[in-house]
Order: C-alpha cells, then sequence, then structure tokens
C-alpha cells in the first residue's frame, strides 16, 4: 500500500506537506495540493480512514435518515449532504424510512451501534420516547421537518411569503375553489403548509378550500384527487410535495382531466421533472441544497462541541410561477 512518506519522497517535501494537501488544508498552495493528488492517484494511494479515524478519536460517520428516499426531493437532500459531508472528510451511512417511524427507529438503533459522530434526520413523524432517548446519544439535526419534543438544531424552510404570493396569484387568476393536499399533519411540514394555505388564500379572498392530510408519497396523492374530484373538480390544486403532485396528476389524467390545462396546479418541490412537463408546472422552491448545507454545517460544529441552545435556521423559499396556473377564461 502507498504511503504519504513515499508520496513526499517522489516530489520531495515533507510529510507534512502532503498530509495537509490531501486533508485540503487552507494553509498549502491550490497548485501543491494539485500535485500531490496528482502523484497520490499515479501511486494509487488510498486514505486509511481507520487510522484517520482513531487519530481523531472518531467514527468519522454521519447518520443520515431520510423520509423516503424514493421521494426525489429526499433523493436531492441525501446527494448533496454525503457531497458536503465527504469535502470534509466524513462518510455516510444512508437510511431509509420509507416514511416508516418505526423503521426509522430501527435505523437510528442500528447507527448507533456503528459508533456515528452524528445524525441528521428527517422525522416520518411523532417520534417515540425511544428515540427520543435514541437521538440524545449523539448530536443530531433535525432536517427539512421538525423532532417534537426534541430539543435539537432544525433546518427548515420559511413559506410564508411564497404561500402568499401563490394565493394573491391565483386569485388574480380568478380562481375561486381551491383542492390542497397537504401532508401528514403527524409531520412540521405537511401541518404548517395545510395551515399557511388554508390562511394564505383566505385572505386573498378564496373562501372555497378543500383540504385532505395525504402522504408524503405518489399513493398519498393518488387516493386524495379521488376524494377531491368526488365532491367536484376545483378550479386549482396546490400539492405539498412533488410525489403528492405525481400521482394526484395521474389520477386527473385517468379521469380524463387535463393538469395545467383543465386545472390549475401549484406543488411545493422544484423537480427537473416538472420542470419538462407540459404545461410546465408551478412550484415552490426550498433550495434544497442550501438546506443541506446548513444541517451539515450545523452538525459538524456539534461534532465539534459546539455548545449553546438549539439553533434554528431556514432557507427562504420561492415562487416558480409556470405555465399550469393560468389566468381562468372568462
Amino acid at each position: 500500500m502507498t504511503t504519504i512518506r513515499q508520496i513526499a519522497e517522489q516530489l520531495g517535501v515533507n510529510v507534512s506537506t502532503v498530509s495537509r494537501s490531501l486533508n485540503d488544508s487552507p494553509t498549502i498552495p491550490d497548485s501543491t495540493k494539485q500535485r500531490v493528488r496528482e502523484i497520490a492517484d499515479q501511486l494509487g494511494y488510498r486514505k486509511d480512514m481507520r487510522a484517520a479515524s482513531m487519530r481523531a478519536g472518531k467514527s468519522l460517520l454521519i447518520g443520515v435518515v431520510v423520509g423516503d428516499i424514493v421521494n426525489p426531493f429526499f433523493a436531492e437532500l441525501a446527494d448533496r449532504i454525503e457531497r458536503q459531508t465527504r469535502a470534509k472528510g466524513y462518510q455516510i451511512m444512508l437510511g431509509n424510512g420509507g416514511e416508516e417511524p418505526g423503521a426509522q427507529e430501527k435505523i437510528v438503533e442500528t447507527m448507533l451501534s456503528q459508533n456515528i459522530d452524528g445524525l441528521l434526520l428527517t422525522p416520518a413523524g411523532r417520534p417515540t420516547s425511544k428515540m427520543l432517548s435514541h437521538i440524545k446519544e449523539v448530536p443530531t439535526v433535525a432536517v427539512d421537518r421538525k423532532i417534537t419534543g426534541a430539543e435539537i438544531d432544525s433546518v427548515g424552510c420559511d413559506f410564508s411569503q411564497a404561500v402568499t404570493q401563490l394565493a394573491a396569484h391565483f386569485a388574480a387568476n380568478g380562481y375561486q375553489s381551491v383542492a390542497v393536499l397537504s401532508g401528514p399533519e403527524s409531520t412540521s411540514t405537511g401541518d404548517s403548509r395545510h395551515r399557511m394555505l388554508s390562511a394564505a388564500l383566505a385572505e386573498a379572498g378564496i373562501s372555497r378550500v378543500q383540504a385532505y392530510s395525504s402522504p408524503f408519497q405518489e399513493t398519498g396523492g393518488d387516493a386524495a384527487i379521488k376524494q377531491v374530484l368526488a365532491k367536484g373538480t376545483p378550479d386549482a390544486l396546490v400539492c405539498a410535495s412533488g410525489v403528492i403532485a405525481l400521482g394526484a396528476m395521474l389520477g386527473l389524467k385517468a379521469c380524463q382531466i387535463r393538469p395545467g390545462l383543465d386545472i390549475g396546479i401549484a406543488t411545493f418541490d422544484r423537480l427537473n421533472w416538472l420542470e419538462a412537463m407540459t404545461p410546465s408546472v408551478t412550484m415552490i422552491d426550498t433550495d434544497i441544497s442550501k438546506m443541506a448545507d446548513l444541517a451539515v454545517n450545523l452538525l459538524l460544529k456539534r461534532i465539534a462541541g459546539r455548545g449553546g441552545e438549539p439553533v434554528e435556521k431556514n432557507t427562504t423559499a420561492k415562487l416558480l410561477l409556470r405555465e399550469s396556473t393560468p389566468k381562468l377564461a372568462n
């Protein structure tokens, strides 16, 4: 196995220079780092993570438990988290709870047995007492959704301005009846999106509002749209997530109702396939990359020993008006 000393001898520099270059130290010039990495690649150098973790007294592992990896929102979130933690010298253990609190609890237990240094968690619902006990064992940051009853750091998104703008847009385009497919009320995002949308629509003068609680899954959107259509077709539909929107749109098409043409539709989550649809879908963007960056930075500070009261940080949502919420014909 190639060692740091061999790389140093090849380059004619100190071992410490090679070590700091491979760890991306800001004290080393970029040109030196590039030379070190090139030689390291040529010689087939591979960092010994076990030795590094022993020296640091840490596992250099971070647990990441998301709501449901099938949901593109969480796939993108996990990808960004992995990139950020890897750049800081950590590896992630990824757990997919499938929006099941019991499954998440078991995943966290397994991660704790692997001596993770910290945990990034998107709770599937209200935490059990056992889960609350688990997250006290390591530094934990709640991502996207808050964890009820836990005094920990959290990173979410402030939707208030975007939701108000969406409601005003609906009113200006002549929408008088709106169906809201919110997420589960057992999650902070499901509950808050329901309340925010209901209040904003009422403030905009739209009084005919139907609200339905739906799992953050495609099947949830399909089931909810059937309930909506049983009472008649509203002017517009707002979905609390991209996967709910997918299920709802498939349900609409099955009933020969064209999303964005026969019914206005908007959704939370900025997803590429929503942009590619015809008509393209109006979205509320949560800035997933920034959310992941904030969460990783908070967690690494806690792992490093920073104390103090729990910190709450939020990205700011942006309304992206597209073709699916046109002005109603007179």
